[in-house]
């Protein structure tokens, strides 16, 4: 897809044991919230929403805008 800027995955590797039961990350980041819709509207990303959320116990889902921070 055009506007999918970048795809990752992973684990949950923190000590802190704050995870509320998720154990696996998947990020996509987008040029822009139309970028968004277009992926989740994709009948490729369609078909692949439906398999995947029946093998999962459970499903959190973020939409956010990266806010810049300053470190001073």
């Amino acid at each position: 897809m055009r506007r999918l800027d970048r795809r990752g995955r992973g684990t949950d590797v923190s000590i802190e044991n704050m995870h509320h039961g998720f154990t696996h990350v998947f990020e996509c980041t987008f040029e822009s919230t139309e970028g968004v819709k277009e992926y989740i509207e994709h009948p490729a990303h369609l078909e692949f929403a439906k398999e995947i959320l029946l093998a999962m116990e459970k499903t959190l889902i973020i939409d956010y805008m990266p806010t810049a921070v300053n470190n001073s």
